[in-house]
C-alpha cells in the first residue's frame, strides 16, 4: 500500500470547519468546501493549490452591529492559495498556503490569506487517502484569525 508522499499527484476534496479566534474577531463558525491539488516536486516535497467556497457566520455579540450595517449575519468568500507541502514522515505533512480570500458578499472583504497547516494523509486500501489536519488562517489584520480543522478525501491521480 503506497503512502501519500510528494511524488503522488493527489486531488483532495473536503470541508473545513473553523472558528474565529481573538478578542476583536467577529467571525464565529466557518464552513464550506475546498479542493486542493498536490503537484509532485520530489519524494517528500510537493506544491499544493487550493480553492473553494467558505461561508462564515458572525458571533452573537457582533451580530447586531453587522445586521445594522449589512442586513446580514453571514458572508461568503472564495479562498485561492498556493504553497509548499513537506512530508516529514510517511503521511505526516506540513503546508504553508499563501494567497487571497475574495469576498463575494457585502459582509466579506477581499484580503490576503496566510495559512500554515499540519496534517496526516491516511492511506486507504483502494489507493486513495483521507487527509485530516489543522490550520490557522489569518490576513494579519486585527480580528482576522480562525483556527480550522480540515477533512478531505484524496483521489490518487498517479505519478
Amino acid at each position: 500500500m503506497a503512502l501519500a508522499q510528494g511524488n503522488d499527484k493527489i486531488l483532495f476534496v473536503g470541508t473545513p470547519l473553523a472558528v474565529g479566534v481573538g478578542r476583536y474577531n467577529g467571525t464565529g463558525l466557518v464552513t464550506g468546501f475546498d479542493t486542493r491539488f498536490q503537484l509532485p516536486l520530489g519524494s517528500n516535497f510537493a506544491l499544493t493549490g487550493k480553492t473553494g467556497l467558505e461561508v462564515f457566520f458572525i458571533k452573537g455579540k457582533y451580530k447586531e452591529y453587522y445586521r445594522y450595517c449589512y442586513d446580514a449575519a453571514a458572508g461568503l468568500s472564495i479562498p485561492i492559495a498556493l504553497g509548499p507541502r513537506f512530508y516529514i514522515v510517511d503521511g505526516l505533512h506540513t503546508d504553508l498556503n499563501v494567497g487571497v480570500d475574495i469576498g463575494v458578499s457585502r459582509l466579506a472583504a477581499t484580503s490576503f490569506r496566510f495559512e500554515p497547516m499540519a496534517g496526516y494523509a491516511i492511506p486507504l486500501s483502494n489507493g486513495h487517502y483521507i487527509d485530516v489536519g489543522a490550520s490557522f488562517v489569518t490576513s494579519f489584520s486585527s480580528g482576522s484569525g480562525a483556527f480550522s480543522f480540515n477533512f478531505a478525501y484524496g483521489l490518487n491521480l498517479g505519478r
